[in-house]
């Protein structure tokens, strides 16, 4: 059996082999945002499953250095698979890193976002069309919040969240706390791999039922377990799906280390100028 899909920009690898089609809900998050509520979350709803799948381009933004005899995953974009308490299919696509964004969007600032994000995604939304996939939730916090330039924006409260389906552009953006949602009276900003990703699947997906971000608080905490919390309140109530506290809490851990050792300051033997590097020793 051929474990190896392409389609021109993406090569698709099956860790046995590829899915049986039927009607399946695409779940989306890049765990390496601001506050990691959506890697929480996302870790919440995988459990303790394998990946079924991966998904490599050139085109992702891979850094250049490994480990051994630990080394990271973050040369893929790895897809795994779930049910709900109803027995829905879901598949989770979790994204270990995007390209990065110059907030200020000046000039030509950013200018390679649509050239690198689009390929990937039309590729990936193509290859899942033949398993079933008709629905695309984008979880991401609400990080414009944080930025001055987009004050006038939406914001979001601890608690809250906001939905907005793509398949329904004139609609309005819902703002949700627990079971009970009210219509925005602002707009709401998204990034390239946001908004990238629920555009096309509206127009490349063959027949697509859903298209949504799922949005929850910018913080400016490095670890915002609140919004994570939001993010699966949402998701186990109105998806049913199961979210694993052990998991969740795992996560949690190992996020919080990761940006403890990633601020600690280092003791130098001499003293240097690092401010153009951003780092004060």
């Amino acid at each position: 059996m051929n474990r190896l899909e392409q389609r021109m920009d993406v090569d698709c690898l099956w860790a046995e082999r590829p899915p049986e089609r039927e009607p399946t809900h695409l779940i989306v998050f890049n765990q390496d945002e601001h506050g990691y509520a959506t890697t929480m979350a996302g870790s919440a709803l995988i459990s303790d499953s394998e990946p079924i799948g991966n998904f490599y381009s050139k085109l992702m933004n891979v850094p250049p250095t490994n480990f051994a005899p630990f080394h990271n995953w973050q040369e893929s974009f790895r897809l795994y698979e779930t049910r709900s308490k109803d027995g829905d299919r879901f598949f989770i696509l979790k994204m270990p890193r995007v390209h990065d964004l110059d907030l200020s969007f000046h000039g030509l600032q950013n200018d390679h976002s649509w050239l690198y994000t689009y390929p990937v995604v039309r590729d990936i939304i193509l290859i899942l069309n033949q398993y079933g996939v008709n629905k695309l939730s984008y979880m991401t916090s609400n990080l414009f919040q944080l930025h001055k330039q987009y004050s006038h924006y939406g914001k979001l409260d601890h608690g809250h969240i906001a939905t907005f389906d793509w398949m329904n552009s004139e609609e309005f953006v819902a703002e949700w706390f627990g079971d009970d949602y009210k219509e925005s009276d602002f707009d709401y900003v998204f990034a390239p791999n946001v908004w990238v990703w629920c555009k096309l699947f509206c127009e490349f997906n063959v027949n697509p039922r859903l298209s949504e971000v799922i949005l929850c608080r910018g913080d400016i905490n490095q670890i915002d377990a609140d919004s994570a919390d939001s993010l699966l309140n949402h998701l186990t109530t109105e998806y049913n799906l199961n979210a694993d506290e052990g998991a969740l809490q795992t996560m949690t851990e190992q996020v919080t280390d990761s940006v403890t050792s990633r601020y600690v300051k280092l003791d130098l033997e001499d003293e240097q100028d690092f401010s153009d590097l951003g780092y004060e020793p």
